[in-house]
């Protein structure tokens, strides 16, 4: 009986193997094939040295380029573990118009590129600044979902001009829905709070005015199903915040401190 040629995968290794009629001798392995297989096990080996190596991160960037054209369907209701609200929001722009939507893809897509430069494994809950949504429920079970340790939701704050700086937010105790959450959520917060100060970024001189903020009232954190936490990265409608959210390098900025403190929390 011949067997036909078959194909052998792994995720950093694909050779086609020739399998020879039961007998006969196996074909040699060329010195092409040879390279091949030696410099997937050298990938295969660099990817497992590195630090977040099969590490699975959710990010997820606030709201969306398409929510403003689809207010309907934003605005209509969904359950969050103890009320009601609306699917999503337009979110906020700085005071020349730049949005709030277009800073946290921007922000996300630098620390998921990051963080998979260190081996992560990376999902986002929307892949495009152009659509409409997700909901705040589906934002919020998005981690568990692709079995992530832990989810970052990006946005940027509408406070007063005179306001500045950033704040984290934590789930606090929804009953049957944050119970599990609570703790590793706390942790997570305290880490990007150390994170983003370690890249010389200030904590928030308004609301959480030690950086970090307990809500019961968030989709996000009340239905996430693993540490979760909304980091607000500074105030738009302040100059000095928003001068820094519209450029890349203050985009870059915010990047490495949210990786930072990710790698905080993961002891890695």
């Amino acid at each position: 009986m011949t067997r036909r040629w078959r194909s052998v995968a792994s995720p950093l290794l694909t050779a086609v193997i020739s399998v020879a009629p039961w007998g006969a001798p196996a074909p040699a392995l060329t010195a092409t094939t040879a390279h091949t297989i030696a410099h997937a096990a050298v990938t295969a080996s660099t990817a497992a040295s590195l630090p977040l190596s099969g590490l699975i991160i959710a990010l997820d960037p606030g709201h969306n380029g398409g929510n403003a054209t689809h207010l309907a369907t934003i605005h209509r209701l969904v359950f969050i573990g103890n009320r009601w609200k609306a699917c999503d929001t337009v979110g906020t722009t700085t005071r020349t118009g730049f949005p709030e939507h277009r800073f946290t893809f921007s922000v996300a897509s630098r620390v998921k590129a990051r963080l998979q430069a260190l081996g992560a494994i990376v999902y986002m809950t929307r892949s495009t600044d152009t659509g409409v949504g997700p909901c705040i429920n589906l934002r919020g079970a998005f981690g568990a979902k692709v079995h992530a340790r832990l989810m970052v939701s990006i946005h940027g704050d509408g406070a007063d001009s005179a306001f500045h700086g950033f704040f984290v937010m934590r789930p606090g105790l929804v009953r049957g829905y944050t119970d599990d959450i609570v703790v590793g959520s706390y942790r997570l917060a305290v880490s990007i709070r150390s994170g983003l100060k370690s890249v010389g970024l200030s904590v928030a001189n308004y609301y959480a005015t030690n950086g970090i903020k307990t809500r019961t009232d968030l989709g996000t954190l009340n239905m996430a199903d693993v540490p979760t936490v909304m980091v607000e990265l500074g105030n738009m409608k302040n100059s000095t915040d928003a001068a820094r959210m519209m450029t890349w390098l203050g985009r870059d900025r915010y990047a490495r401190g949210l990786v930072a403190g990710i790698r905080a929390f993961l002891g890695r």
